[in-house]
């Protein structure tokens, strides 16, 4: 069902209005063929009242003496007489039926002291001869009546009315009339009447719907692709509310592009602000005679001038002036690798084929140095790898320490967050490193994802889209 349900908002609108207008027209047709069906019963039941009106008048002018002649029945118009009625009490009446002979049989001046109607879908024999409406077809079918332009062959009998009226003398009158099946015209009518609808109300629909969609797919691209500092709104368009939501997310836009603005300025104030006093105290502590304490201090003012780095880099990520490239992650990787093993750190890289993507390389070279960063500075050793994916690039970087626990992963990613007592500040860092490595990944349409390794130790993926 949830493979047939649509995603988007007017394909549901579209499919809902689709299935209530299927179901309106179903309810619809029910009734109209329960109509048409209580209509042949009338129809068959008029002709019933009709024939035997037409018999008893026919019986009234015809000689009294030859009544009880059965010869002359056909000449009264093919009643049945007898002593009991054809419609007994096991059959299934029809209340309503009776109740239209009665009113008719009174309109035409004919008192009867009791009625009865059924329908029956096959006839006793004795009543074959008592039969009207079923040789009707015969001349309709006939090839004079189609040569000269006649009616289309009358639709097949399913069943019959039989009407039994007792009169003063408590002699029964009885006559069956055929019902016919429905035509096959009001099929065809129905059919037309559904495809007219659908086509009626549909259609407007999908054209007010794409009217819709157009500027909401327009406003969700914009959403995502939305990046701070941009000058041009999304043009305006489709009904009253879709403006007024356009128009309130150009207002949006614009309020957080100047807020990111006065951040920008702020954390640049800060920045000069700190590092001049903290090159100053940089110089003041070299005058410092004891060399313990003068190395402490000086760790502690880059440990400061780091963390201050730290938070400017991922204040800017996003804001970046550095244009994507073209990149052989391959090289870039190689090049990251020899760096720390000229500092006597265990990296290894497994080379494999060369791949481009375009990225931003000073970001992406730097998330690449944190992360190899971690994996040596909490598992001792860092192997690198690279895979392709679909359209990622998946760059692994594992380590045989001791793993994260699987409930703080997800917390690792947050600013100044540290793991357990292994991973506290005597190991050193700021706390940034993961933080701002995923924030230069996600800028770039990526990710960074943490996982703890079978055999132990952790593998961090960045993941980079390759076009």
């Amino acid at each position: 069902m949830k493979r047939l349900w649509p995603k988007s908002l007017v394909g549901q609108l579209l499919l809902v209005v689709a299935l209530m207008l299927l179901l309106a027209q179903g309810i619809n047709s029910f009734l109209l063929y329960r109509g048409a069906e209580n209509q042949n019963l009338v129809e068959a039941s008029t002709a019933a009242v009709a024939r035997i009106a037409y018999g008893l008048d026919r019986q009234a002018v015809d000689r009294s003496g030859l009544r009880d002649i059965p010869k002359r029945s056909r000449r009264w118009g093919r009643l049945k007489y007898g002593p009991e009625s054809l419609v007994t009490e096991d059959m299934g009446r029809l209340p309503e039926l009776e109740a239209r002979a009665g009113q008719a049989f009174a309109n035409m001046g004919i008192a009867f002291t009791d009625i009865r109607a059924t329908f029956t879908r096959h006839l006793t024999t004795d009543m074959s001869g008592y039969l009207i409406g079923a040789n009707k077809g015969d001349w309709r079918n006939s090839p004079i009546n189609r040569s000269m332009g006649g009616d289309a062959p009358r639709a097949e009998t399913r069943g019959f009315v039989v009407i039994s009226v007792q009169d003063a003398d408590g002699q029964w009158i009885s006559i069956a009339s055929a019902v016919r099946e429905r035509t096959p015209l009001l099929i065809r009518t129905l059919l037309f009447q559904t495809v007219t609808i659908y086509l009626l109300m549909l259609i407007p629909l999908i054209l007010l719907g794409r009217y819709i969609s157009r500027p909401l797919k327009s406003l969700t691209a914009r959403a995502h692709s939305f990046q701070p500092g941009e000058t041009s709104d999304l043009e305006e368009e489709g009904p009253p509310d879709m403006r007024e939501l356009i128009r309130a997310f150009n207002d949006m836009s614009g309020r957080v592009s100047s807020m990111i603005n006065e951040k920008d300025v702020m954390l640049g104030a800060i920045g000069h602000d700190l590092r001049t006093p903290l090159a100053a105290l940089r110089v003041r502590v070299e005058s410092v005679e004891d060399d313990v304490d003068r190395e402490r201090m000086i760790a502690g003012i880059e440990d400061i001038d780091h963390t201050l780095d730290d938070i400017l880099s991922l204040a800017r990520v996003g804001r970046s002036s550095e244009e994507s490239d073209p990149v052989d992650i391959r090289s870039l990787i190689e090049t990251i690798v020899d760096e720390f093993t000229d500092l006597g750190h265990n990296v290894r890289y497994q080379r494999g084929e060369k791949q481009i993507a375009a990225v931003r390389e000073t970001l992406v070279r730097r998330a690449l140095r944190n992360l190899i960063g971690n994996a040596i500075l909490y598992g001792k050793t860092a192997d690198i790898s690279v895979e392709k994916s679909g359209d990622k690039l998946m760059i692994y970087v594992d380590d045989d320490g001791p793993g994260i626990p699987e409930k703080t992963i997800d917390s690792m990613f947050e600013p100044f967050s540290r793991g357990d007592a292994s991973r506290n500040r005597a190991t050193g860092g700021s706390g940034l490193g993961l933080t701002l490595a995923r924030a230069i990944a996600r800028d770039h349409g990526g990710d960074i994802i943490l996982n703890n390794r079978e055999n132990g130790g952790l593998r961090a993926t960045l993941m980079l889209p390759i076009g």
